[in-house]
């Protein structure tokens, strides 16, 4: 499980200051209780953002040794330099269900895009999951060496996840499918083949200089 350093943040220090002194200011929430404040080393936090990303259970470790597991919640980030200036966590109760977004991670080739050029359509990125905390998944790989014809196709219902998680999307949601190459392109591929390459002859036929090579030399024997 992550884990990610913290410390109780004094109010009397303003983020502005934090920032330049390379800390993120942050703030974890409860259910029913009021956010704590914190500061966070940034360096560290976007080590962990990186790893664990938004579907992760985090343990916060305090100062005193105590330990919130929490979920990142909200992240924002400066507009031009895109680092996190602040962030938002969400404690969690270890024995309550909860949803979360789980990214999809496309993986292999679909032999149908070598052998006839099919082009892979993509239809989602990510599905919602309901599950306890603990059983909470980083992502969910699709392996796209099943698609090895022009009517394959990846639903939802194929994706394969522990029995303890359950995928709320619709089981008929497509994620993905193999799509023919445009008339057009398939077009230029075949005109492209039937092209000599530079330099060489069409099978059957003479260059122009080797045409001209031989007028003169009947003319010569004449």
């Amino acid at each position: 499980m992550a884990q990610l350093k913290v410390k109780n943040r004094n109010q009397e220090e303003s983020a502005k200051y934090l920032r330049a002194a390379g800390i993120v200011p942050a703030v974890v929430y409860h259910k029913g209780r009021q956010g704590v404040n914190l500061s966070i080393n940034s360096i560290q936090l976007s080590k962990l953002y990186e790893e664990a990303g938004e579907s992760s259970l985090v343990d916060l470790m305090f100062e005193d040794g105590s330990v919130k597991k929490v979920l990142i919640h909200e992240v924002q980030r400066d507009p031009v330099k895109d680092k996190i200036i602040h962030i938002d966590f969400y404690e969690v109760d270890l024995k309550e269900k909860l949803t979360a977004a789980v990214k999809l991670e496309f993986i292999g080739e679909a032999p149908i895009v070598k052998t006839s050029g099919g082009v892979v359509v993509k239809h989602i990125d990510e599905v919602e999951i309901e599950c306890l905390p603990t059983d909470l998944l980083h992502e969910i790989k699709v392996d796209l060496s099943v698609l090895d014809s022009f009517t394959s196709v990846i639903y939802v219902k194929d994706l394969a996840v522990p029995p303890v998680v359950k995928i709320l999307n619709d089981p008929e949601e497509i994620v993905v499918n193999v799509a023919e190459p445009k008339e057009e392109e398939a077009e230029e591929a075949a005109a492209a083949a039937a092209i000599p390459a530079e330099g060489e002859a069409a099978a059957g036929t003479e260059t122009p200089s080797e045409q001209t090579a031989g007028a003169e030399e009947k003319k010569e024997g004449k």
